[in-house]
């Protein structure tokens, strides 16, 4: 498919000097020598801009990538990563992530290039683009934190910035029989999942598809940025999480614990994470929680991260529902029915509908 241009240019293409910027709309297969050369050396590169969490995406739910690219000439100001939603015109920026906003060379290339979106003559389309907002022609929500602990200090600052809870906690939890196993092996995988799949029908969410996972670790383990930790009490998995590294940052992209059990080895867990990870990472990111959410919000500040606030921008309008931790009117009422579902009902329905809900 041809790629869209918006904004005239009345020099020649080369004539980068005198050239107005023009915005493209392309696959990401035609665009992505100027996304990759924006990831070298735009500032702000996050794990959600990278080609291999797209790769998951793709692979995964079989999204359809797009670029929205500024260009002066032959030179490309800011990029934009999307996904084109499979049943409507709708992008977003970036599906199943908690962030990707646009990437710039300039000073306010990521905004220019969302009022060009919003000109564009094509009204039918609409637009989401988290990590940025206050973008003229756009509505702002200012729902999501995200959260991040800073590791490139030692480890007794780091233990110091503990709340008073959080430490009593762990204290309890170093005293009972909880032991903590970590890797990447398929077997630590399939355990994280039969937790996953619990705690996402306890939200009343569909879980994601088993086939993710397997491809999260594929992608991720070939380089060594693919961990899953687990903790155990009394001989049964209680706790785990799924941990992602992306040069010198470490994210905490998945969680699950056993239905109806305590959260003390849940601290243990992310504790001895702390200290694995404080050796060899400069930031360990938490992910983004709805500010409505206290326990989540409480939580991570426990953990003595430090929290920004996430804006998120919408064109023409934002939705009524724009987080899933925060449910209200009829998706509170499926959640509800979702929560009370066999669990061999919950895994299929994720298989086959997960992907429709980024």
């Amino acid at each position: 498919m041809a790629a869209i241009v918006a904004g005239a240019n009345s020099r020649t293409p080369g004539d980068s000097a005198t050239a107005h910027p023009q915005l493209k709309l392309q696959r990401f297969s035609e665009g992505a020598a100027s996304w990759r050369a924006l990831l070298a050396s735009a500032p702000g590169v996050t794990l959600y801009h990278r080609e291999s969490w797209a790769r998951l995406l793709t692979r995964a739910y079989g999204l359809s990538l797009w670029l929205a690219l500024l260009e002066e000439g032959t030179e490309v100001i800011a990029g934009c990563l999307f996904a084109r939603s499979p049943i409507s015109r709708r992008f977003t920026s970036l599906s199943f992530s908690d962030q990707c906003p646009p990437l710039t060379r300039r000073a306010d290339g990521d905004r220019q290039l969302l009022e060009r979106l919003a000109a564009r003559a094509d009204s039918h389309a609409s637009y989401e683009v988290r990590g940025i907002g206050g973008v003229a022609g756009w509505q702002t929500v200012e729902c999501f934190a995200n959260w991040q602990l800073d590791l490139d200090r030692s480890l007794t600052r780091i233990e110091s910035g503990l709340a008073l809870n959080f430490r009593r906690n762990l204290r309890r939890a170093s005293r009972q029989a909880i032991t903590i196993e970590r890797g990447s092996s398929i077997e630590l995988v399939r355990r994280f999942y039969a937790m996953q799949l619990q705690s996402r029908r306890r939200m009343g969410l569909p879980p994601q598809p088993w086939r993710f996972f397997e491809l999260a670790r594929e992608i991720f383990g070939e380089c060594g940025g693919f961990e899953v930790w687990i903790a155990r009490e009394n001989g049964e998995d209680v706790a785990s999480a799924v941990f992602l590294t992306d040069r010198d940052v470490v994210y905490y992209k998945w969680g699950a614990r056993r239905a109806n059990y305590r959260s003390l080895a849940n601290h243990l867990l992310f504790w001895r994470a702390i200290e694995e990870f404080a050796g060899r990472a400069r930031i360990l990111d938490l992910g983004r929680a709805d500010i409505r959410n206290q326990g989540l919000m409480r939580f991570k500040a426990e953990l003595g991260a430090s929290a920004v606030t996430l804006p998120s921008s919408y064109y023409p309008r934002a939705p009524k529902q724009v987080s899933s931790e925060v449910l209200t009117g009829g998706r509170a009422f499926l959640a509800g029915i979702w929560s009370r579902m066999p669990m061999v009902a919950t895994r299929l329905a994720g298989r086959f509908l997960y992907r429709y809900l980024g």
